[in-house]
């Protein structure tokens, strides 16, 4: 026994050089405990033997791999194949589905097909002949791998089928004289019973000798304690370049985890970020790949009704690409989902679409299509009756959908795609074992084959090592970090099987290791690796800030002298232990708290100047003072709607970011339980303009039963099955109610002289109408579009245009003919006043525009003046104010005040931070000229 691995190595060195001494082609194998180790081995020695001369005739290997090498020399399991633990899961589930006994209630659920299979491996070589004495459970246990067994026939071969071959094999001459002498480097003591017992056989038959170097913690190991894992890692990081810098190669160092969750991640990522070469695991898997994501989130979709958000945030993903159509992009695609555009078969037959509008139909037309395809392509492997047929129908699915965009690619990609196939591929082992595909079954097997595969980065010799404690035993390393040296993580608790407890273990055919003996096991492993390297330093978190709670050192450092590092934070503060920034990023953040400047980096200087002018309330650029940008941000020639005015009185920021830089908000409504506000005005409207319509084209003659007929037709194309029962039955009682009210009420106006002149008269569109001019103060014009809902003409020549509205009438009562515009908030009623004149056939006639509210919540009010002179100059004046600030580019990041929706753009980017920064912005003399806008709502 020795107390380093340093002293390991030197020893393992001269039992080669003694046994081939006098003979230099002497076969020597070597068993180490990883593939890494064996490695190491391999590099150690050829720069030690025969004077740096390198070595010949020795073997490294592992116990696994020395198996399957003698098992294939000796021939004894040829034409089988080793077993991989999904086909022994399918055999299981087979054997479930068919006779679940005691497992009838949890037959169908795949963990416990998983934990059963799992189990059975154990039971290869434990499972006893007479079952008799064991409890019901294990009873089961071992009916249900027996019978998997019988299953799976003769064609694989388990762990304890290779071991036990290459055991016999070891007995024979010819394999004993290709082993030569047999040394085992820091092999802990084996828990599987068939590779102990091969371990036996070559102690028997090969003269097997061991080295093994153990070390408890003492003084020569420095023990340092972090705030938390992602502390732990940065401090690693920060000690690692220490000993770069101080000269010890990077391939001398090692860095090795107690647990895969969260060290694997953090430290990779810590690594990167430093710009640190290392060799290991990478931060990510095949599983956080867009790709992989994608195929398993299209999987979940239902092939009859694919649910449209997952397929929007695959899109977004940027990972799926329509082989065989053309496709809008996402965000068009999340546009035209949150709206479609209008039926065309519902459109006005007199209307011309525009090219717009035809491309928006195009675009939803493919868009739906694909949905179809899709779930059409879907349908096909999920119907697949074979496993066989399942991975030639899904990798037609992956081709078609998840393919390259183009010839090349980034490797990363073309690489993640490669193991999505393979993952596929796997599926066909199934076939004739596992029982028929299900749709559950196929997307869990896909799952758990991306979920199994990870990604590596480097190669052997060329950066730091980077592995969990078992890859860190017998490793030929200088200086060794060990983090989540923590009690619940090392030692991690270890759990007894249920379904093959301890208790049993004195009736199986052999041992198998109980708790305590596992325990053992993991604190023999850890004091082997304690002796991995010269330098050696612990680190274990205090606590664990994403579950909460504090952490212990392990056990197992129990009389060391633990050194507890600064927070993270503090080191930013008052520079870190090592006094070594591990980032650019950390080093300027250092550098601007002890300064109080960073000249030369721009963003810094921007964010500054941001967090400046928002603390003081300076009308800047980045407060919506747009004045000083090249170019017009709208264009003067291009009609604009009255609302397009009124949105930026509510908010001109948010006027920006929806106006012109597009950035809509997406409401699913499939996530309502019942119909929206919005919804209802829709629904309403198209019901009152379909019947007008009828009316002014006399295709129908005036009639209630008529009207609730249209209403009944439009409550079943809109219905949404999300939405609650009960609650779209009492609106839909509602909406009658209104509609029949509205109704009477245009039977007064008949009565009096009133008739429907036209219905969604539109203005200022590339075709139809021209466009609401008017002269503005300074000499410019500007042009409206809109669509009114109904205009009326009297029997004496009078006009009246009429807006429905669905909600209250409260925020609407400031209008009068006095104040047209309600200080500027309001421009629907006098634009579509100016727009009616064209409809008198007096050019004195009287032109009334009004809001008809036509709900109960509106009390079925009327709102609404006489459009004359003194409105058109009302107009004129508080638009043109409007309007020169839109050219001027003035967005103020006023906020939308409630009634707006509870989403919305201010509330998306913090109503608090906005307020605060409206509060010492609103008086800013540049904002002078529109102020009397930005009154508070009473």
């Amino acid at each position: 026994m020795y107390t380093s691995t340093p002293e390991a190595l030197q020893a393992l060195a001269d039992a080669v050089a003694q046994a081939q001494h006098g003979l230099p082609l002497q076969p020597v194998t070597v068993i180490a405990p990883s593939r890494a180790s064996a490695l190491d081995l391999s590099h150690y020695l050829g720069r030690v033997l025969n004077e740096g001369r390198g070595s010949a005739a020795v073997r490294t290997t592992t116990l696994d791999d020395l198996a399957e090498e003698l098992v294939a020399a000796d021939g004894q399991l040829s034409g089988r194949a080793p077993l991989p633990a999904m086909v022994r899961e399918g055999a299981v589930t087979a054997i479930l589905a068919e006779a679940p006994g005691l497992f009838a209630e949890v037959a169908d659920q795949p963990a416990t097909a998983r934990a059963i299979a799992s189990t059975s491996a154990a039971l290869d070589a434990a499972c006893p002949d007479d079952v008799t004495g064991l409890s019901p459970l294990v009873r089961e246990v071992a009916r249900v791998h027996r019978a998997a067994a019988r299953i799976l026939g003769s064609s694989w071969y388990t762990s304890h089928d290779l071991y036990s071959a290459a055991a016999a094999a070891v007995q024979t001459p010819r394999i004993r004289k290709r082993l030569g002498p047999v040394i085992g480097f820091q092999l802990a003591d084996e828990q599987d019973p068939s590779a102990a017992a091969f371990r036996a056989a070559l102690e028997q038959h090969a003269a097997t000798a061991y080295l093994t170097a153990a070390s408890s913690p003492g003084p020569v190991e420095q023990v340092l304690s972090a705030s938390d894992a992602d502390d732990e890692a940065r401090a690693v990081v920060r000690l690692v370049i220490e000993k770069l810098a101080a000269g010890t190669p990077s391939h001398r160092i090692g860095v090795f985890y107690s647990a895969a969750d969260p060290y694997r991640t953090l430290l990779a990522q810590r690594l990167a970020e430093a710009g640190i070469t290392f060799v290991g695991p990478s931060a990510h898997g095949l599983a956080d790949t867009g790709l992989a994501r994608g195929l398993v989130n299209l999987l979940s979709l239902d092939p009859a009704n694919p649910d449209v958000r997952i397929l929007l945030d695959v899109m977004a993903q940027g990972a799926l690409h329509w082989q065989e159509g053309s496709l809008p992009s996402s965000a068009v695609c999340e546009r035209l989902h949150a709206s479609p555009p209008a039926d065309q078969e519902d459109a006005d037959e007199d209307h011309e679409p525009t090219e717009a509008e035809q491309k928006r139909q195009q675009d939803y037309a493919q868009f739906t299509a694909f949905i179809a395809v899709l779930g059409e392509r879907l349908s096909g492997v999920f119907a697949a009756r074979t496993w066989t047929e399942v991975a030639d129908t899904l990798a037609d699915f992956v081709s078609e959908f998840l393919g390259p965009r183009a010839a090349t690619e980034r490797p990363e990609l073309g690489k993640a795609r490669d193991l999505v196939r393979d993952v596929i591929r796997d599926l066909e082992l199934l076939h004739g074992i596992a029982p028929a595909p299900t749709a559950a079954a196929v997307r869990a097997a896909v799952a758990r084959g991306i979920e199994a595969r990870r990604f590596w980065t480097g190669t052997s010799g060329t950066g730091v090592v980077l592995g969990s404690y078992d890859d860190g035993v017998g490793r030929d390393l200088d200086v060794v970090f060990f983090t989540g040296a923590a009690d619940g993580l090392a030692p991690a608790r270890i759990r007894e099987n249920p379904l093959l407890p301890d208790s049993a273990g004195h009736l199986l055919a052999v041992k198998l290791p109980t708790i305590h003996e596992r325990a053992s096991a993991r604190k023999d492993q850890f004091q082997r690796l304690l002796a991995t390297g010269v330098e050696r330093t612990i680190l274990f978190p205090r606590g664990n800030l994403r579950a909460g709670g504090t952490l212990q050192p392990s056990r197992w450092l129990a009389g060391t002298e633990v050194r507890h590092l600064p927070s993270f934070a503090h080191g930013l503060m008052h520079g870190s232990p090592t006094g070594v920034a591990a980032t650019g990023q950390e080093w300027r953040v250092r550098y601007l708290l002890g300064t109080g400047s960073l000249t030369g980096d721009p963003v810094l200087d921007a964010v500054s100047e941001i967090r400046a002018d928002r603390r003081t309330g300076t009308f800047s650029r980045f407060n919506g003072n747009l004045t000083g940008v090249s170019g017009s941000i709208i264009d003067p020639q291009k009609p604009i709607s009255p609302t397009n005015l009124e949105d930026w009185v509510i908010s001109p920021l948010a006027y920006f970011l929806r106006r012109v830089l597009r950035a809509e908000l997406f409401e699913d409504v499939t996530l309502e339980v019942q119909i929206s506000n919005l919804q209802r005005g829709n629904l309403m409207h198209q019901v009152l303009e379909d019947y007008v319509r009828g009316l002014t084209d006399g295709s129908q003659t005036v009639s209630s039963e008529r009207l609730l007929e249209i209403a009944e037709a439009a409550f079943e194309a809109t219905g949404n099955p999300a939405w609650l029962r009960h609650t779209w039955d009492r609106d839909k009682s509602r909406i009658r109610t209104d509609l029949q009210k509205a109704h009477e009420s245009d039977q007064q106006a008949r009565d009096a002289g009133w008739q429907h002149f036209a219905v969604e008269a539109e203005f200022g569109a590339e075709s139809g109408e021209p466009p609401v001019e008017l002269d503005l103060q300074g000499g410019s014009t500007v042009r409206f579009r809109g669509k009114v809902d109904r205009v009326d003409r009297h029997s004496g020549g009078q006009v009246l245009v009429i807006d429905y509205k669905t909600g209250k009438a409260d925020k609407y009562k400031k209008l009068t003919r006095e104040d047209p515009t309600a200080g500027g908030t309001r421009f629907q009623l006098p634009v579509y006043g100016l727009f009616a004149r064209r409809f008198a056939t007096d050019p004195g006639a009287e032109v009334r525009a009004e809001y008809r509210f036509i709900t109960a919540d509106g009390k079925y009010e009327r709102v609404g003046y006489d459009v004359g002179p003194d409105v058109e100059n009302r107009l004129r004046e508080d638009a043109g104010l409007v309007m020169a600030a839109l050219q001027a580019g003035v967005f103020p990041p006023k906020p939308q005040p409630e009634g707006h929706g509870y989403t919305n753009h201010t509330t998306l980017m913090g109503a608090a931070g906005v307020r605060h920064t409206w509060e010492r912005l609103k008086d800013d003399p540049a904002l002078s000229d529109y102020s009397r806008f930005f009154q508070e709502e009473k």
